[in-house]
This record gives C-alpha cells, structure tokens and sequence, in this order.
C-alpha cells in the first residue's frame, strides 16, 4: 500500500499503513491510502520510486524524471506538483506527473512539462492492462482526483492514445476519460532491420531523387554527420541548434520556446546529463565544417524522438540537406538498434513520406468547480477552432501567409528548417 504525501521522506512514505509526519488523515485521504494511491507535491519525494519505476514502465522520454525535473528547474517553477502513483502489492502500475497551475485565478490540474513536452500522459507498468482491464480507469480516476490538491479545471492536452511501440501498444488509460481529438497528430513508425528495408516503403523515383542529391552533396566537399559525444559536445551542439531554429521561426513569424532563456536554459540542463542519464541525442550535417543542418531528439528503450530539426538556407538548399540529415538520422537509428522512430507531433508534408498512418492525439478539459466548468466551455471551443484551422489547408495558407508577413517586419530572415 502506498500513502498521500507531501512530506520528502520518500522511504517513510512506501512503507505500508505508517502515518507519515504532517499528513492529516482526511477522509479522502484513508480512501486513497486504501486504493494504493501516493501524491507526492516536490520532486525530491518522488525520484526514488520515480527512477525506479521509469527504468521499466512504458512511455516517453518527455515523462522521465530527467525530462521533467529539468523542465520544473528553469521554466515550470510556477507549477506545484502533485504526482500521483498508484501501487499493487507495493509496485507501482502507473506514475502520472501532474502538477497544478494558476490560471486566470483558477487553479487547473495539467499534466507536466509545459512546451518542452510533446507528449504528455503517464508512464504504466508493462502489465498495467491486466491488472485496469479496459473500462475500469475511470473509477481509479476517481479515486486519484480525491486524493490531488484542490483544483477548479482539469487541462489533460497533447495525450497520444496508445504508448509504446506501434506493434505492440499500449492504451493510454486516460483516453478512457473522454475528451476530443486534438489538433495536431503524431508521426510514429516502427524500423526494420536494415536500411534497405525500409527505404523500400517510399517509392522507386524519391529513392533516386535522394541517391542522386547525396551525391552532388558530396562531389560539393568534405561531408561530415555526427552525434555529439560528451555532455560538453551535447551542450554545445545543442545551444548552437536552439540559436538558429530560434532565428529560422522568428523569420516565420512564430514565437517560439527556443528564443526564451528558461526553456533555452532547461534544454541545456538536459544536455549536460552524464553518459548514463542522457537523453538528448544532437546532431548536425557539415559541409567542409560549414553548418548545414542540425537535429535534436531523445531516445528512450528503443525508440528516438526528433523534437528540433533545422537547416541552413542557401546554395545547398536545393539538394535538401534536412532531408539528407533526416534520412541519416534514420540510418544510424537502425544500426544501433532502435525500433521505433518518431517525428512527432504536427503535420509537415515530409513526415507522410515516413509514415502514413498518423497516430491520434487527444485533449480532455473538464471542469472541477462551478468556475472551471465555464472556463472549461470556453476552452473546448478555441481547441475546436484551431483543430479546423490545422485540417483546412485554406486556413492554414492564410495563417502562413499572415506570419511570413510578422517575420518579414520583425526580423531579416536567412535561416530556413524544416
């Protein structure tokens, strides 16, 4: 069994049916003692149980310990966490890193990570379908929900629906609680053995098309693909990337997460983890030392994430070095063994070339209080509307359209990605 705590003696609170300092023993708090609930409100009470339990459970990188302490450090500080765990037998079948916000004077229950998150949802044991048959979560949800600090509005957005690898997913229980398609979907695929193999599943011409451009590339000069090696390299590689995808979306017209020193600060962090926590994976593509492109992404039990992509525009750029650099990111993917490949969320024309069955995204907004549930209302419609802006290519040319024209007012363009 495992107790409701806020207290940072981790050790005292996986101890079954002890009474832990400062905990009062509310009635729902004995309902959630008895369900094998634990909500832990600062990170340094979860790491244990929270580093244990990632090393085997299924889900993203986005929901490691790593991941999220780093995001919490330096651009979630306003988020109070309220992580629940929920235990059989004292071992955990599902880790859920939630945290509460101050919104518009409400206090809204999201789950962690912010922008630098992707994906958001909780980390599950392998077995957990067997131990919550399918239709039995939302009465856990339930239980969990008494148990979390008070909160007016429920904000769970950007869940994919199932996790782990596409040939053997897992649901994402909380899919079970409702809520609606969001707008964007996910690209993730599985990888073959080989890179033969794979280049088979697009077609003959595009085959040709990128032999040939490679080719030019590399009558052009000396080129050079790597992975940064050292944390050192790893916070280098990654601060020069952030710098210029900053540049290319500014050029855009899009305010984005890298220009902003936290975020920028917390990519950081995450780069200079040591060689056994590291998740970052940077990487960049050189012309005779002249930058050309630069990827970061994360790996995680077989599966690598891309989240940041960009290229330099100029005299290269019409034999596609982003594609180039994707397609060796693909190759080296493969060869260390990797299963899954994931280009995450949103569409770009590139992705339906690598995967032609995108995978569903959801978003649940409830209300928790009278307040909330007209905060609710609200926020379900503008999800609504941008969800039909992203899916009308008129809308989305109009939108384009209107923010090349604040890139070109804010700042001189020269960069371009992908």
């Amino acid at each position: 069994m495992s107790l409701t705590t806020d207290d940072t003696d981790t050790a005292s609170a996986m101890l079954p049916r002890r009474r832990i300092r400062g905990v009062a023993a509310s009635f729902p708090e004995r309902v959630a003692r008895a369900a094998g609930i634990t909500v832990y409100t600062s990170f340094e009470a979860a790491e244990p149980v929270w580093r244990a339990f990632e090393a085997t459970a299924v889900g993203t990188a986005f929901q490691c310990f790593d991941w999220l302490s780093a995001w919490h450090a330096h651009a979630g500080v306003e988020t109070t966490p309220a992580i629940a765990v929920v235990s059989r037998q004292g071992e955990p079948l599902l880790l859920a890193p939630l945290g509460i916000e101050h919104f518009m004077g409400l206090k809204r229950l999201v789950f962690m990570g912010g922008r630098m998150a992707d994906y958001k949802g909780p980390l599950l044991a392998p077995d957990f379908a067997r131990h919550v048959p399918e239709g039995e979560f939302p009465a856990m949800w339930r239980q969990i929900t008494r148990a979390l600090p008070r909160h007016d509005l429920v904000m769970l957005t950007d869940q994919p629906v199932v996790l782990g690898a596409p040939l053997a997913p897992l649901r994402n229980p909380f899919a079970e609680l409702g809520g609606v398609a969001a707008p964007d979907e996910a690209y993730v695929f599985d990888l073959p053995a080989t890179f033969d193999e794979f280049a088979l599943r697009y077609r003959a011409e595009t085959r040709r098309i990128d032999r040939s451009k490679m080719r030019k590339l590399e009558a052009s000069g000396a080129v050079t693909f790597r992975f940064a090696e050292t944390p050192e390299e790893c916070v280098a590689m990654t601060g020069e990337i952030l710098s210029r995808k900053a540049a290319q979306l500014a050029a855009q017209g899009i305010r984005s997460i890298f220009s902003e020193p936290a975020y920028r600060d917390a990519y950081l962090a995450l780069a200079a983890l040591p060689a056994g926590r590291a998740l970052l994976d940077a990487a960049e593509l050189r012309l005779d030392g002249a930058f050309l492109s630069g990827s970061i992404g994360h790996r995680r039990h077989g599966c690598t994430t891309l989240m940041v992509h960009t290229y330099e525009a100029g005299a290269y750029s019409r034999l596609s070095p982003g594609r180039m650099h994707l397609l060796k990111l693909l190759q080296a993917s493969i060869a260390r063994g990797d299963t899954v490949y994931d280009l995450s969320v949103g569409h770009l024309p590139y992705k339906e070339s690598f995967c032609d069955r995108p995978m569903e995204m959801r978003n649940l907004v409830m209300g928790a209080s009278l307040p909330g549930l007209a905060f609710a209302t609200g926020i379900r419609g503008a999800l609504a509307l941008k969800r039909r802006v992203k899916h009308d290519p008129r809308l989305m040319d109009l939108v384009g359209r209107g923010r090349a024209v604040l890139g070109r007012m804010r700042t001189p363009g020269h960069l371009a990605g992908t």
